[in-house]
């Protein structure tokens, strides 16, 4: 039986079109099965732990889990002081890393290659190679020189501890060198080298002078790049552990409180880290949830502008 040219195109793109609808169903299931499970299991009582037959749907609804979880990652306050934070701090790097960009990009000196190298290696080189000394600068932060220069007069330098004070992170995010800052130092450059010159010169010409130039023309033709980097440094900033582990010693921090949520939730459940038993596991993942809260918030609200702004900053992969 002969069949047509149309006929086997229309089965061609049948079965394609059935392929296609099979493959994005998988690997949607894929990337929704951790959230489906932490959600099945941070909404049953811990009884349903231990029924072999109770998989996916449980017994009864309950939110007690999420009380003792709030509680393990050491309550409401401790969650919107990591969000101050993190906030703050990524504020203040996309302000600095929009500047040190346009500088790159429209200030043309002999060092601009050497800068944009210094940016890149920022990203390349791990922290973990330089997080001693880093540490030791904030324990005996002294303002730049100026306490050592106080010291030559005094006999003692004039030196605080930062460690225990979040100025730490809105230093790093203000000098440009906060967590991945140098990936959004070269994006701002892109951006502001796909912005015409013209626009510069005729803003001279109209009387503007630099910071107005780039406080009118250059700053809203950035928007992409400010989405983007907003969005990725709240993501990089709040996941972080290392960095409140190692530099800024306060235990109230989320990502670094779940490092060790094993031995809150038993503490809030007021039983033994020891113990050999399932009660904690619902709590635990009652606060992987809690905390991956305000990230999925995030992206419901700006995952149509972060896709549309990472499409025209350049960003693939």
């Amino acid at each position: 039986m002969n069949i047509s040219v149309k006929t086997k195109q229309k089965i061609g793109k049948f079965a394609f079109g059935v392929f296609r609808a099979f493959f994005l169903i998988g690997m949607a299931y894929v990337l929704l099965f951790p959230l489906l499970v932490m959600v099945t299991r941070a909404i049953r009582p811990y009884s349903d732990m231990y029924n072999p037959s109770i998989v996916w749907i449980p017994s009864r609804l309950t939110l007690e889990n999420f009380g003792y979880a709030l509680e393990a990652l050491g309550g409401m306050s401790a969650v919107l002081k990591t969000l101050r934070i993190v906030l703050l701090s990524t504020l203040l790097s996309m302000f600095t890393c929009s500047m040190a960009g346009y500088g790159l990009a429209r200030f043309r000196i002999k060092l601009t290659p050497l800068f944009v190298l210094l940016a890149a290696l920022t990203v390349i080189v791990p922290i973990q190679t330089y997080v001693i000394p880093l540490f030791f600068e904030f324990r005996f932060f002294d303002f730049f020189g100026l306490g050592s220069l106080i010291g030559l007069f005094t006999g003692e330098s004039a030196t605080v501890n930062l460690t225990t004070n979040e100025a730490v992170y809105y230093l790093l995010s203000i000098l440009g060198v906060s967590t991945r800052n140098g990936i959004f130092i070269l994006l701002f450059m892109l951006n502001y080298k796909s912005v015409p010159g013209e626009l510069e010169m005729a803003a001279r010409v109209d009387g503007a002078g630099e910071w107005r130039t780039y406080f009118q023309i250059m700053l809203p033709n950035a928007l992409p790049s400010f989405v983007v980097t907003f969005v990725m440094s709240m993501v990089w900033v709040w996941n972080d552990s290392f960095f409140p582990s190692i530099v800024y010693r306060q235990d109230f921090f989320l990502a670094k409180r779940m490092l060790d949520i094993r031995t809150l939730a038993n503490n809030a459940l007021g039983i033994s880290s020891y113990a050999t038993n399932l009660s904690e596991t619902n709590i635990m993942f009652a606060a992987c949830i809690i905390f991956v809260l305000p990230l999925l918030i995030m992206y419901m609200f700006a995952q149509k502008l972060f896709i549309q702004s990472a499409e025209r900053s350049g960003i693939t992969g």
